[in-house]
């Protein structure tokens, strides 16, 4: 299931780093959402959840921390603990691996900016600066 996660962009180093993120719940396109939003397609579905998740990482963005950015990762259904309305709950961090890109977000929120995974490494100095 495709999931989305607002982050920082030292949130984005340190899965770098580390090849793991914690996080508890991640939003997904949901059977409950996916309903409610039946006159959306999928690639409309998918960005408005990145959007959601664009606003969280907007939030989240403090001085020191870098540009806001969402996250975008591909979760194995073994490790999907829950599913609501919008958003899943995880019994295990994300890994890299999961990873399939990144979105840089604009600092109105209302703008992202694609990644691949291979280029996250080559970008994540200007995001934290």
């Amino acid at each position: 299931m495709r999931a989305y996660v607002g982050v920082t962009a030292q949130e984005v180093k340190d899965l770098l780093e580390s090849g793991q993120l914690d996080v508890s719940d991640v939003y997904a396109a949901t059977g409950v959402f996916i309903a409610q939003n039946n006159d959306l397609n999928e690639e409309e579905i998918e960005y408005t959840l990145s959007l959601i998740a664009a606003e969280d990482a907007v939030e989240l963005k403090s001085s020191g921390t870098g540009s806001a950015c969402v996250l975008a990762f591909e979760v194995p259904d073994g490790i999907i603990s829950e599913t609501y309305e919008m958003s899943i709950s995880l019994s295990a961090p994300l890994t890299w691996e999961y990873l399939e890109c990144c979105f840089e977000v604009s600092d109105d929120g209302e703008e992202l900016t694609w990644f691949a995974t291979q280029e996250i490494a080559n970008n994540i100095s200007a995001w934290l600066a």
